[in-house]
């Protein structure tokens, strides 16, 4: 049976696409047979996957479009042969579709972008996560070292509880230069990082 991981929060622009996509791409190149399962009505990860094929760099996940509210019921029809199962959960409004990806998973990353006033949707997250029975695991998205702003940041979602990774998606402008690519560079050692840390969770 796959290991899912949905990368939810209920808050929009947090980098769910973009963790999703990195980790979803180093499970793949670890030689695990990945599927990313594209939760967003948006299409995010979808659209990415198409441009990165139209550049000759197709991702190495599998990615299937699925916005729906009974994914748990279907995650084992659309995921066959999968290792890995990276769900991209989606907007804030899609109160539903959130629920079912938390329900479909194994344990939820919750990207938490380093900036105080982003961070006002982690409790009702964490709330969810509860509701399923579900562990979570926060990681810091755009982050910049050494600012007062990411110092505030850590400050909060320690008030917060959450249970923190030490992988963290840094801001800058190489990170964002990966749109519609295979992830390379930080983006790509930030999914590495990602993958290694929960794999290790998994087996304690």
């Amino acid at each position: 049976m796959a290991y899912t991981v949905a990368v939810v929060v209920l808050k929009g622009g947090a980098g769910k696409s973009v963790t999703a996509i990195a980790l979803g791409e180093a499970a793949a190149e670890s030689g695990a047979a990945s599927t990313l399962v594209d939760a967003d009505p948006m299409g995010g990860s979808v659209r990415h996957a198409l441009l990165a094929e139209q550049a000759g760099r197709p991702l190495r996940s599998t990615v299937i479009g699925l916005p729906a509210g009974d994914l748990p019921k279907r995650m084992g029809s659309i995921t066959p042969g999968a290792d890995i199962v990276t769900i991209d959960g989606p907007p804030p409004g899609a109160l539903k579709i959130a629920r079912a990806a938390i329900e479909a998973a194994d344990v939820v990353v919750m990207p938490c972008p380093a900036r105080p006033g982003d961070l006002d949707r982690v409790p009702a997250t964490l709330e969810l996560a509860a509701d399923a029975g579900v562990p979570v695991y926060g990681v810091f998205t755009f982050y910049k070292r050494g600012t007062n702003i990411a110092d505030a940041a850590e400050t909060l979602v320690k008030q917060y509880g959450v249970n923190m990774l030490s992988s963290r998606l840094l801001d800058s402008s190489k990170v964002a230069e990966n749109y519609g690519l295979r992830p390379r560079g930080p983006l790509a050692r930030y999914g590495r990082d990602l993958l290694e840390e929960l794999t290790r969770k998994a087996a304690e």
